[in-house]
Order: structure tokens, then C-alpha cells, then sequence
């Protein structure tokens, strides 16, 4: 009886945890235009932390990947995504990628391992569908990839204000 018990309140514990994740990929599959917080959604997904997109895309905005002007709900673009994935997850590239480590030369590494399709654009805005396709591609063409420690040991202080608002929300 124990051990019926048990189990019944971890699989009502762990249940609710992966439907959660499901439900907002399947969000992110819907739309027409991915933002960064979905990108940072994925990758958090990815590394097993349970947290809701704004909280991931603060986690992500301390690596410094992204563009200053850019808030969570802008789209990401295709040139994006490979420089947050080929500098934060320190992918070798060829030369040009190891003297500047800019985001164009992210995407042209990206796109000569046939990452990306070739007709594919750098500022190509990608829908939610083409977001989860790439960062599981990514995953699975890089099994052994470890993203690095982000530089900054805490978000933002533009975004703490806000974090702790949507905590007292809850």
C-alpha cells in the first residue's frame, strides 16, 4: 500500500512539470513569429530548469548573446540563434569565426556544416515551428555540447523588478 501511495503522488508531482513544458512548446510551435524569450525557453528546457519564458530569457540575457535593443517579444532571427549556440555552447568554427565572433560569421559556420538550408537569410525571422527544429537539430548534431557559465552571476536589473513582481503574482 506504500509503495502504491508513493507512486501515485509522484506521478501526480511529476505529471503537471512535463505538461507544462509541452503546453508552452506546443505554444511555441503555433506561432508565425519566435521571440527570444521562446529561444530561451527551449534552451532552459533543454538544461532541465523549470521556469516560466521571461525567467528564462533573463537566465539567457546574462550571457550577453543578445542585442542591446531587443526586448523579450522581439523575433529571432537566424543569425541570432547561431551566435547564441556557436559562442555559448564555444562550437569551433573556421577562421573568420575565431578572430571576430560575430554573429554573421556564427550563421555562415552554421550554414556551411548544412545546418541551415542555403537559401536561408541571417535576418530571417523564424517561426516557432523552424525555432524548435533548429535548437533540437542543434542538440542532436551536438550531443556532447555543454553550455558555458553565463559571465554575469545574476540578471539584470531591469529585469529584477519585474521578476519579483510576476513572483508575488503567483
Amino acid at each position: 500500500m506504500k509503495k502504491f501511495l508513493s507512486v501515485l503522488i509522484c506521478i501526480l508531482l511529476v505529471v503537471p512539470v512535463f505538461s507544462q513544458s509541452a503546453t508552452a512548446i506546443s505554444e511555441i510551435l503555433l506561432k508565425e513569429r519566435a521571440s527570444y524569450m521562446d529561444m530561451s525557453y527551449l534552451v532552459t528546457a533543454e538544461l532541465g530548469m523549470n521556469s516560466t519564458p521571461f525567467e528564462a530569457y533573463t537566465w539567457c540575457e546574462r550571457f550577453g548573446s543578445f542585442p542591446v535593443n531587443v526586448t523579450p517579444d522581439s523575433p529571432i532571427t537566424v543569425k541570432v540563434l547561431s551566435f547564441f549556440l556557436m559562442a555559448n555552447y564555444e562550437i569551433n568554427g573556421g577562421l573568420m569565426w575565431s578572430i571576430t565572433h560575430s554573429p554573421r560569421y556564427a550563421w555562415k559556420e552554421l550554414k556551411a556544416t548544412g545546418f541551415w538550408r542555403i537559401r536561408f537569410d541571417p535576418d530571417r525571422e523564424l517561426s516557432g515551428r523552424e525555432l524548435v527544429n533548429a535548437v533540437s537539430r542543434f542538440f542532436e548534431s551536438n550531443p556532447d555540447a555543454k553550455l558555458r557559465e553565463p559571465p554575469a552571476a545574476e540578471a539584470s536589473h531591469n529585469f529584477r523588478e519585474l521578476l519579483l513582481k510576476d513572483k508575488e503574482d503567483k
